[in-house]
């Protein structure tokens, strides 16, 4: 008898060993599955599965009822709580709700989920059977079963970038540029984009520390805020990167970061580390048009058209440096404000990176001298640039911000149609956000609109002097223009001070009580 059960079970142990290479159930991705529809096949017993395939008996059995009952099988074995056309509804609310705007949190979408199985089709099926409850583990379960879903942290924005992250803004703005790549055929290599970013290394005062239990965890230096400084850069859609420009906060180049000079990163003084029309004038006169002008010429397309993407900062408002940009056929567009989050090849993806790399790099120095901090961030710089401004990495943030030909796509089917919040208006200057600025027509609206500002400062400037000059009150007079002196020969000098003023050549006396109180 005990020979015929051993015999029974290495025949058993034989068929399943035969039967999971097969290409019949080679198939199935996993070990479970395999055996699961083996033993629905009755090729082997349920028995035999556990005792020879290594799977738990509950896991099998949940993965035998879900193949006879038409289910997909979870990884542990478990019948999905939701499936079939549930399950596809259930896909399709989660897609409409984040191209609206509106992702899902998990727990939102526990509770769509839950309302969903506890649907019911039939009238009065949902009070005979007992409501099903979903937890946020099956939620997560959910997710890791479909590839095509993913949770992440949605990337907080102020609200005027919120109102103009959608359809209606933006697909205009990628229509136009279409027409431009359409019209002018440009290549790659010569498309480029150049924007800012500030150098301040955020400092985390974070982290967890370890220490003996019957002891305090210690203390901490709190990071100083250090001065801004301001990264110039430019990059081109085959993965070149221009020369960089950093504006240092200070009247002289500080000799710690001398180090850093490069025919490609080179540093200029700078008031304040912030871009102003005068820093960018000089960039791009000096640093950027050379620098297009001679790719051009390096890769032999001398006759083709470049392309220029930029922000819409009020630094760029100055129409005698597109005149040059317009001269050397080099067409230049501007981003439609606040939604340079989405379209801006730089915001994309590099700085992110470069900003990624300093931060983890950069370890705050003990010393709270400046050149102590000099000295910091000239370590890590070179570095954190190399990373960012990779090919594979500029590559990448052109594809990803659609502004390469036919590449705007897959960045508006992401986006609502319309934004539930008010779109600001730019009413106080010329407009020349989200529009070609080389073009002849726009110049010239440019200059006789710049014309017309400076006639309209001149005469307010006319005009407040005029009312400087008209009679004031004698108290203001008195408090403006008048200086006290001594009356050595008045009697009434202790009530009364004389004040006196020139007035061109003659001097004035006024006699004023003393008792009187200027506010």
């Amino acid at each position: 008898m005990k020979l015929l059960v051993k015999k029974k079970a290495e025949a058993a142990q034989k068929r399943l060993k035969e039967a999971m290479p097969t290409l019949h159930y080679r198939k199935y991705s996993s070990r479970l599955e395999r055996i699961a529809h083996i033993v629905n096949d009755n090729v082997v017993r349920l028995e035999d599965g556990v005792k020879y395939g290594g799977i738990s008996k509950k896991s099998l059995e949940h993965a035998v009822k879900a193949i006879k009952n038409g289910r997909p099988i979870a990884k542990v074995g478990h019948p999905p709580i939701i499936s079939g056309e549930k399950e596809k509804q259930f896909l399709e609310e989660v897609t409409i709700e984040s191209r609206s705007g509106t992702s899902l949190t998990l727990r939102k979408a526990r509770d769509l989920m839950e309302n969903i199985i506890n649907d019911s089709e039939e009238e009065g099926e949902n009070e005979e059977k007992i409501k099903k409850t979903v937890t946020l583990k099956t939620v997560h379960a959910f997710i890791k079963r479909h590839p095509e879903l993913k949770s992440s942290l949605p990337k907080q924005v102020d609200i005027n970038r919120l109102a103009a992250s959608c359809q209606k803004v933006l697909k205009p703005w990628y229509t136009e540029l279409q027409a431009l790549h359409d019209e002018n055929k440009y290549p790659e290599e010569l498309i480029f984009n150049i924007d800012e970013s500030s150098l301040r290394i955020p400092t985390s005062t974070r982290g967890i520390v370890v220490h003996p239990a019957d002891e305090q965890a210690g203390f901490k230096k709190t990071a100083e805020r250090m001065p801004n400084a301001t990264l110039v850069a430019g990059i081109a859609a085959d993965g070149f990167s221009l020369p960089s420009v950093v504006l240092w906060p200070s009247a002289n180049l500080p000799k710690e970061l001398t180090t850093l000079l490069t025919p490609s990163l080179d540093i200029w003084p700078n008031t304040n580390g912030w871009m102003d029309k005068t820093a960018f004038k000089k960039y791009t006169l000096t640093v950027l048009l050379p620098a297009i002008i001679d790719r051009r010429k390096r890769i032999l397309k001398e006759t083709h058209r470049c392309l220029l993407l930029l922000d819409s900062h009020s630094s760029r408002a100055d129409p005698t440096i597109w005149r040059q940009f317009k001269e050397a056929e080099i067409d230049v567009v501007t981003f439609v404000p606040h939604t340079t989050h989405i379209s801006k090849p730089l915001d994309r993806g590099v700085f992110a990176v470069l900003k990624s790399e300093l931060s983890n790099n950069y370890s705050s120095p003990s010393s709270t001298y400046s050149s102590s901090k000099r000295t910091a961030v000239a370590d890590v710089l070179p570095q954190a640039l190399h990373t960012a401004f990779t090919p594979s990495v500029i590559k990448k943030t052109f594809i990803n911000s659609g502004v390469l030909s036919n590449g705007s796509g897959s960045v508006l089917m992401k986006l609502p149609q319309s934004s539930q919040y008010f779109i600001p208006s730019h009413s106080h200057c010329f407009d020349f956000f989200g529009k070609e600025i080389t073009k002849e027509k726009l110049l010239d609206e440019w200059d006789e609109y710049n014309e017309k500002h400076k006639m309209k400062i001149e005469e307010t400037e006319e005009k407040e002097k005029e009312i400087e000059e008209e009679e004031l009150p004698l108290e203001k007079k008195v408090k403006r223009k008048f200086r006290k002196i001594k009356n050595d020969d008045d009697e009434t000098s202790d009530e009364f001070d004389t004040f006196e003023r020139e007035n061109g050549k003659r001097k004035v006396r006024r006699v004023i009580d003393s008792s009187f109180v200027f506010f």
